[in-house]
């Protein structure tokens, strides 16, 4: 299942829309970070590049699995 960034609802509060993009840039760096901070304990591996990327890519995906309500 594929989600997407969240839009704007026409009759909601722009409050709340601003919460929830807030929401998902914190756990996008949080995500980022986690993958940033175990792949520097693996000798050889490059933690500025696509491996990074993967990796958060793949936490993100996790963390929103554990917390879906489908």
């Amino acid at each position: 299942m594929t989600r997407t960034a969240p839009t704007r609802p026409d009759s909601g509060s722009s409050d709340s829309f601003a919460d929830a993009v807030e929401e998902e840039r914190v756990l996008l760096a949080r995500c980022v970070e986690t993958a940033y901070e175990s792949l520097r304990l693996m000798p050889g591996v490059d933690t500025s590049g696509r491996t990074l990327v993967w990796f958060a890519g793949h936490l993100l995906q996790a963390h929103r699995r554990a917390t879906s309500t489908d």
